[in-house]
């Protein structure tokens, strides 16, 4: 017997927009019944990493930012699309890291849970860089406990393109601080 046993027991029908059913395994330490998993969530899971998502993500991560350096923000409805050059950068280092990476939106919607669960208990000294720390410290949680294979932090080094490994392996144990 190898050390990798195929744990998927089961199978759950999803209907595609063909009209076909799809098959997907599900695992066998699942708790949930197939037939009561959320419609809602499931179409949720299968977003794509689109250009509003990615502006969704940065502008949460940058309120979150604005919460812990004390300054207040309107609501994400409110905002006009006028926006600071950082910003656009903040974009494009966003758009950067999870294509290179190639992450998936399961792993982005844990990263913004990350965040929000983060948020009462932040505390950013430097704000230098804060954006990016904040979201890939998230990003690398949210990776490593959604995925069995993930990247190391070298990788993450690499789709940064900005810090070096021990900036990357600081950002995650200080993020994680965060939660103790």
């Amino acid at each position: 017997m190898s050390c990798r046993q195929n744990t998927f027991v089961h199978m759950e029908i999803h209907q595609k927009p063909n009209g076909r059913p799809q098959y997907l395994p599900v695992h066998a330490a699942s708790l949930v019944d197939p037939a009561l998993h959320s419609p809602a969530l499931l179409q949720l899971v299968d977003i794509k990493l689109s250009r509003p998502v990615i502006e969704y993500v940065v502008d949460y991560v940058s309120d979150t930012v604005n919460c812990a350096l004390g300054r207040t923000t309107l609501p994400l409805h409110l905002r006009g699309r006028t926006r600071s050059p950082y910003h656009a950068k903040f974009i494009t280092f966003v758009s950067t890291v999870l294509a290179c990476a190639e992450v998936v939106p399961p792993t982005v919607l844990t990263a913004l849970v990350y965040v929000a669960r983060a948020r009462p208990h932040l505390s950013i000294a430097l704000e230098e860089w804060a954006l990016e720390r904040i979201f890939l410290g998230a990003l690398i949680a949210a990776s490593k406990y959604t995925n069995d294979s993930t990247l190391k932090n070298v990788h993450w080094v690499l789709c940064t393109g900005v810090f070096g490994k021990r900036d990357v392996d600081r950002i995650e144990h200080e993020f994680l601080g965060v939660f103790d």
